[in-house]
């Protein structure tokens, strides 16, 4: 995976990508498998819970968007962000969590 926030750090790091920023397909650089485990409309957009090998990840589809309502429960699928909406969590602020 590619940050652009960790140039210069080394080993392990913890990261972050807003749930809006992460969307269905391969379509950037940045990827994860994942099965849908939930998926809620909440008005303008339809939220997803996926189970990835990192985690559960949340994300939110604009339901203007092609394909906002595409995936399902059970359903095998690749999730993608690109390196700029990743940020690197300061070990700190993962502390206070």
């Amino acid at each position: 995976m590619r940050a652009p926030a960790a140039a210069g750090r080394q080993g392990l790091l913890s990261v972050g990508i807003r749930p809006e920023k992460i969307r269905f397909g391969r379509g950037e650089e940045n990827s994860l498998p994942g099965e849908v485990r939930e998926k809620a409309y909440i008005g303008v957009s339809t939220q997803y819970i996926v189970d990835t090998p990192a985690g559960a990840i949340t994300l939110y589809v604009q339901n203007t968007e092609a394909g906002a309502s595409a995936a399902g429960p059970g359903d095998q699928v690749t999730l993608s962000w690109s390196p700029e909406a990743t940020f690197v969590v300061d070990s700190e602020e993962e502390r206070e969590e």
